[in-house]
């Protein structure tokens, strides 16, 4: 499954937990150099079936470093957000995703969105 890009720039990146790439909002966790335990072999499958050929090289060595996580915001608050962050980023917005999901994050960033 792929899913729209937002564009304007916006960096392709690997999700951490689902193995989906685009440019969608994502909860960088960073930690130790053993944070996580090694990528499966279908995570790595699925980077190599959605990303572009040219940028396949560089999501792959991102997706082993081991020391940060990137998440989609709502993978990671299925997974359990480790500081609760998506949760309350996403309180009553669960079901947005992409460009809406920036939007919305940008729009509490800025003060114009009030938490649900």
């Amino acid at each position: 499954m792929t899913t729209p890009l937002i564009g304007d720039g916006r960096v392709l990146r690997v999700c951490d937990l689902c193995g989906g790439v685009d440019d969608g909002p994502r909860h960088i966790i960073t930690a130790g150099p053993d944070f996580m335990d090694p990528v499966s072999d279908e995570i790595v499958d699925r980077v190599l079936e959605l990303a572009p050929k040219e940028h396949r090289a560089r999501l792959l060595r991102e997706l082993q470093d081991r020391s940060a996580q990137d998440r989609h915001r709502d993978c990671c608050r299925e997974a359990g957000c480790p500081d609760g962050d998506c949760d309350r980023l996403t309180a009553g917005v669960e079901h947005l995703r992409d460009g809406e999901l920036l939007d919305h994050l940008v729009g509490l960033q800025s003060g114009t969105e009030q938490a649900k």
